[in-house]
């Protein structure tokens, strides 16, 4: 479906395609101001500043450690984030870390990262869609007390306190539109005919995500029996020419539970056993099934046909035994986990930034849905090739981002020429992208330490021999270390 990329990126290009230059530059104005607001004072927060701090939060995502301070501290020094930045510049700029101008507030509940949300999300909506998806929560984790409402609590999620997010994610999870949620705020820039508001809550957040979808026409949604309705899934097929498949509440049925077996009828004809219902004036299948429990799913584009079967641990006879399964619980299983996929890929490496400032938590699930999300859009375009792992990944961005733009090729010394070699990943030396040589003043090679050679790579930015008999440049550029 998706053709592989004809030219490789490097890791930091494709986090560019979510998290952008012109975001940075936001970053850069607002911060400033902010510092300018509150001080009266010019903090002068430049754009590689921010960089650096976007590369020493991912790389503390990957390296754990008890307390932030602890990477710059004597007995447990980080040089690797240690030397990126002074502390104390650290501190001041993440204390003044800013995304809006306080004084145009309009009464939005998430003001403060409106600009950072939008952005983003104009940026994920630009990807290549599936034509599955899959709508839910997730939940940012945050327990502080100045969030007022907008901190929610869900008992059933690993992090049950925090700020609630609906999530349109592929079966790939990749994230493609999401939703803070922000009480009676939270459609403030959604727009609804007269039936979808009075379709409540769940409903209105299904109708917001699957109004950007490129290609509505024969899309599949795939949500839990918060969002799922009769009515919801009519109108989704009908208004929209969108297909869906979820799980609904009994109070929810209208008419079709009455023609269902009660949960304990069905309990007697044994595990697996299942009733299936089509309304005529809906033409909505609903089936309910017995596995441990009873469960009941409604959709406009599948049924109970075909009849398979799953796997099921017995505990009276300790062994796995075979049961009925209706189509329709395969399709759910099967295309349901998008966005818990996402939420665990967010949980593997989360960048954690603590703050007072309520809305700090948001900026950092925001950082990891661009990582993720970069990630992922590089294993699809690079399918059937030998790929990086998600933490590589990530430290390769928070390397790139380190040294973009700012690696000197020579520095001026009373003593002439002095070369300074940067630090480069293992990606960036054999994507085989822009290594071009030049010259420079005479020095070590980089390959072959013994010898001097006066050219370089200019992406690199490495000193390599490139002679007959002994092409360092060849080798260091197509070979792993």
């Amino acid at each position: 479906m998706f053709p592989p990329s004809l030219q490789s990126r490097s890791p930091l290009e494709y986090f560019r395609m979510f998290f952008d230059d012109d975001l940075i530059e936001l970053i850069v104005q607002q911060t400033n101001l902010y510092h300018m607001q509150t001080k009266s004072t010019p903090l002068n927060v430049t754009t590689d500043e921010i960089r650096d701090l976007i590369a020493i939060h991912l790389l503390m995502g990957v390296v754990n450690m008890p307390a932030y301070t602890d990477y710059w501290c004597k007995t447990l020094r980080y040089n690797k984030i240690a030397n990126i930045m002074p502390l104390k510049r650290f501190q001041q700029i993440r204390r003044y870390l800013h995304f809006a101008n306080n004084l145009q507030d309009d009464g939005d509940r998430y003001f403060k990262v409106r600009n950072l949300l939008e952005s983003i999300r104009r940026n994920c909506l630009k990807i290549e869609e599936e034509n599955r998806f899959s709508i839910d929560e997730v939940m940012v984790p945050y327990k502080g007390t100045r969030a007022g409402s907008r901190k929610q609590y869900i008992k059933n999620k690993p992090r049950k306190w925090g700020f609630k997010v609906f999530v349109r994610a592929g079966v790939s999870g990749i994230i493609y539109d999401f939703l803070a949620y922000g009480g009676e705020d939270t459609f403030r820039y959604h727009d609804f005919t007269e039936d979808e508001n009075g379709m409540g809550l769940g409903a209105k957040v299904v109708l917001a995500l699957s109004k950007t979808i490129k290609q509505q026409a024969c899309s599949v949604l795939y949500f839990d029996n918060f969002f799922t309705s009769l009515e919801l899934l009519k109108h989704l097929r009908n208004e929209y020419g969108i297909f869906a498949l979820g799980t609904i509440r009994q109070n929810r049925l209208r008419g079709a539970a009455a023609k269902l077996p009660t949960d304990k009828n069905l309990k007697k004809r044994g595990r697996g056993s299942f009733a299936q219902v089509i309304p005529n004036e809906c033409k909505i299948a609903v089936i309910k099934w017995f596995d441990t429990k009873c469960v009941t799913a409604a959709s406009t584009y599948t049924h109970s046909q075909p009849v398979q079967q799953v796997w099921r641990y017995c505990k009276k006879t300790k062994s796995r035994n075979p049961v009925t399964c209706p189509n329709i619980i395969k399709e759910y299983n099967n295309n349901m986990g998008g966005v818990d996929l996402a939420d665990m890929l967010v949980a593997l490496y989360r960048t954690e930034m603590r703050a007072h400032r309520w809305y700090i938590p948001l900026c950092s699930q925001l950082l990891d849905i661009c990582v993720n999300n970069a990630w992922l859009i590089y294993r699809r375009e690079n399918k059937g090739k030998k790929h990086m792992k998600l933490k590589v990944f990530r430290c390769a961005i928070s390397n790139d981002l380190n040294t973009f733009q700012r690696t000197k090729e020579i520095a001026n010394t009373s003593r002439g020429a002095h070369f300074v070699t940067p630090q480069i990943s293992d990606y960036g030396r054999l994507d085989q992208i822009g290594h071009m040589p030049s010259f420079a003043s005479k020095g070590r090679c980089k390959k072959c330490i013994k010898s001097q050679t006066k050219f370089i790579c200019v992406k690199c930015n490495v000193r390599l021999c490139l002679v007959e008999g002994r092409n360092c440049f060849f080798d260091y550029h197509t070979k792993s270390a």
